[in-house]
This record gives structure tokens, sequence and C-alpha cells, in this order.
């Protein structure tokens, strides 16, 4: 779960966001499998770094709300 993680912090939020822009990471913005298969391992692996293993969806979901910014930059990339 989330409180199990370490504390969040903007350096890893814009290292995640950069290189998902960098790497041209995209995909629909209905398709939430995407954001499980793509953007859960990655949030998973830079906020635990003992696991890259998928997020569940109510996870997904807390991260979504945590970073709404981090999503809409995943929609602007697919609008490009």
């Amino acid at each position: 779960m989330i409180s199990d993680h370490k504390q969040i912090n903007f350096n890893q939020y814009y290292e995640i966001r950069d290189w998902l822009i960098k790497n041209k990471y995209s995909g629909s913005r209905s398709n939430r499998r995407y954001l499980r298969d793509v953007l859960a391992p990655i949030i998973k692996w830079h906020f635990n770094k003992t696991s890259a293993q998928h997020l569940t969806w109510e996870e997904l979901d807390e991260y979504h709300e945590k970073f709404p910014s981090l999503f809409e930059d995943l929609e602007k990339l697919d609008n490009n």
C-alpha cells in the first residue's frame, strides 16, 4: 500500500515524468491497462526500490489522486 512506501518527493516525481516524456511512453487516455502495465511498475520501482511488480488498481487510483499532473502529462503526449 501507499503508506508502506518511502516518502514521495518531487525529485522522484519529475524524474519519472521526464523519463516518460524522453522515452515517448504515451497511451490512450482511457487505457487503464497501459497505466497499469507501463506506468505503475515505473512508479513502484521509483518509490519502492525492492520491487517493480504491478500495482493493484486501488494503488494506481491512489497515485492518480496524488499525482494528477503526471497522468495529465501522459494525456498531452497522447494528443501530440
